[in-house]
Parts: C-alpha cells; structure tokens; sequence
C-alpha cells in the first residue's frame, strides 16, 4: 500500500488589544437581517401579444408589522422592493427589473419573439432575496415560462441523479492519462458493485482535494429488469455507510459521498432538419429520424378524440380534437426525415 504523507498549515491571524488613555468614538453599527422575506406566490407570466407581463402575489412580508423585543417595540418583516429575473436555457438567470413594495406586476418590452424564457421574482430586504417556492413541472412552473408570440413551449422534468465522492487518495489531476486510467477503474469497479451497465455512469469532473469524483448515473428506457438510476444510487450510498468492507479498497478509503441529485424544469426546442423546418411525428425521441417506433406511437393514439381520458394532443398534428386521417397524411409527410437536433434534444432529455 503507498501511503503520502500531507501538510496542513493553519494561519492565525492574532490581533492584540493595546489600551490608552484615548477615547475612540465609532458610529453605530447596522445589525444583519438574517430572516429572508417570504417568497412571492402566484407568478404568471403572460404573453400579450409583444411585450410579456409579469405577475405575482406579493410577499406576505410586504408590510412593516412590530413585534416586542424586551422592553421596546421593534420592526419586523418588510421586503425593500422586488428584483424580476429572466432566464433563457442554459444561460445565467438576467435581472431586468427591480419594482417597490407593493408592486405585483413588471413589463418584459425588451422580450424577444421565438424565445422561451422563464422568469422569478424575488422580494428582497437590506441583507437577503428569496426565490419563488415552485415545485418543477408543476402548473405554478409552467405558468412562468412562455414563448412571446410563439406556441407554448414543450416543457419537461428531467431529474438527474447525480452523486460526490471524496477518496483519501492522491492523483496528478493534470496528468490526462492518469485520471483517463483513474476513471476507467472507478466506472469499471462502480458498475460491478452496483450490478449495472458502466455506459450507463458518466464522470462529469475529477478534481483534487484528495480525489473528488463528481459522476451521474443514467437511467435506461425500457430496461425493466435493471435498477433505476435512483434505486442504484441509493444502493450506493448504503453500501459506502455499511463500513463492514471497504469495496473502494483499491482506489482508497471514503472520505465522504453526497447526493447531488436535481429535479428541473427543461425547455424542449422543436426538432428541425438541416434547413431548420419543423419536424412533427417524432414521438417516441427514438434515433435520429421519424421511424417505425414512432408510426407504432401513432398508430396506438389514432382514433382518440378529446372526449377520451387517454387522448394525448401530442398525436393531433392537425389540431381538431381527434387523432384522424388528417393527422395521419400530416405524419406521413414527416415519416423518415433526419431530425437535425437530435442530440440536443436527447442530451436536454438526459437520454
């Protein structure tokens, strides 16, 4: 076994109190506001044909109410104001408004047509701002995510099991061959313990600080006899907390392992060939191409009207309210055409 030796320098800083007979006066020092406003509800975000308004309900802390502290009467609660943010996929949230008290609604005039974007509001104080406490994919998510003059956007929840683990083991993380040699023996060592295909782990980073392995597990579709991504993180985690065996003996011992799994709300763009038209008919996401998979999808719908609880609008090309001959010459206009961004799609979809 090789061991390496490590040197932890502590710095202390030490400040020494020298009294005099001088008198020093300071001013008055401002307290922090620890205690975040609540978080705005209802927000909506409304296409109006070319501009975008922004509503919401405002914080329940939009007002100056006092409480007793001890012997005095104090302030509590209160927000400064509203800060509106907008986000496109993939791109740091923009903050283009900051709105008083009071305020329940801004106006987006500087939207684009053709782009989703999804927006927050958050009510801040002197020292916090709070984001809105909105479920992923749910009807309060998908209120705040429009397309300005456009078809509502094609909205999915994509989770991502993702995981941190910290080994007490020393590697040279800028030698390429290395950590290409480190990853091939975690990935192959991982995917035996936990019973699963080693394509279905992907190494998203190998940093220094002992070794910290960041890694997602993928699900697979259609797989019934496999372990979920989910299930197979959560064997991991109980084997690493069972300290009966060390089954990371060979890379080294834990230190420590954290689930970084994430649930969030993903923007679907269209699929589009090479001239960048829309393609319709590519249901199942399957390929590259409108195929057999997704004529079979088709052809399970055909017949279903809106009166039907297993009606999917997904199916109506030509929206009429029934999955029809209409929509089955529309399908077969599109049967076999390449889908330019397939692998956009499917990585945003985590296929």
């Amino acid at each position: 076994m090789r061991s390496s030796q490590r040197l932890l320098c502590t710095a202390a800083l030490v400040v020494a109190a020298v009294t005099t007979s001088w008198a020093v006066e300071s001013g008055p020092v401002r307290s922090v506001d620890n205690i975040p406003p609540a978080p705005v509800t209802e927000l909506r975000a409304l296409n109006t044909g070319d501009e975008v308004l922004v509503t919401w309900t405002q914080s329940v802390d939009d007002a100056v109410s006092f409480t007793p502290f001890g012997d005095a009467i104090v302030p509590r609660g209160g927000v400064n104001g509203y800060r509106v943010y907008r986000t496109v996929q993939g791109e740091s949230a923009e903050l283009i408004g900051i709105v008083s008290p009071g305020s329940f609604e801004y106006i987006d005039a500087a939207a684009t047509a053709g782009i989703t974007y999804i927006y927050s509001v958050k009510p801040f104080d002197a020292d916090n701002e709070t984001d809105p406490a909105i479920e992923p994919g749910s009807a309060d998510d998908l209120a705040r995510i429009i397309s300005l003059g456009g078809q509502p956007p094609d909205v999915v929840v994509v989770t991502r099991v993702q995981s941190q683990m910290t080994f007490d083991a020393v590697i040279d993380v800028e030698d390429e061959a290395a950590v290409e040699v480190f990853v091939t023996d975690f990935i192959t060592l991982l995917a035996n313990l936990l019973g699963i295909d080693p394509a279905r782990i992907s190494v998203t980073s190998v940093t220094a600080g002992s070794i910290v392995v960041d890694f997602e597990i993928l699900d697979v579709e259609g797989a019934d006899d496999e372990h979920t991504a989910a299930e197979a993180l959560e064997n991991l985690l109980a084997l690493v907390e069972d300290d009966t065996a060390d089954e990371f003996a060979t890379i080294g011992p834990v230190l420590q392992i954290e689930d970084n799994t994430s649930t969030d709300t993903v923007v679907i763009p269209q699929p589009v060939d090479a001239e960048g038209n829309v393609i319709l008919g590519w249901f199942t996401r399957g390929g590259t191409q409108v195929g057999l998979d997704d004529f079979f999808a088709f052809a399970e719908n055909f017949g279903r009207t809106d009166a039907s609880p297993e009606f999917d609008s997904t199916f109506d090309i030509v929206p009429n309210g029934a999955v029809d001959l209409d929509d089955f010459f529309a399908f077969a206009e599109y049967f076999g055409k390449i889908v330019a961004n397939a692998s956009e799609i499917k990585d945003l979809l985590n296929q």
